[in-house]
């Protein structure tokens, strides 16, 4: 995965949160400004293996389902909006 396939899957990201939820943007902006740089995830992570993609903390099973149901969830631990891994 190249750089920019990463750019558009968080535009794809970013678009999807903010229709669902929209007082999401301002939380959305301190996540992306503080993980800026700092690893290969930002405001967004993949659950996989039912732990947050970028912290490896495990999900809650109730929250799990709400994410595999199409909602964003947030990490107890690294606070990363969570979304369910579409296999490539």
């Amino acid at each position: 995965m190249n750089v920019g396939s990463i750019v558009i899957r968080e535009d794809e990201l970013i678009k999807r949160l903010l229709a669902q939820q929209p007082s999401a943007e301002a939380t959305l902006e301190r996540l992306r400004m503080r993980f800026e740089g700092r690893s290969a995830y930002g405001a967004f992570a993949p659950i996989r293996n039912r732990s947050c993609g970028a912290c490896k903390m495990t999900v809650a099973w109730e929250r799990l389902q709400r994410a595999q149901n199409g909602a964003f969830i947030t990490c107890a631990n690294c606070a990363r909006f969570l979304y369910i891994a579409v296999e490539d």
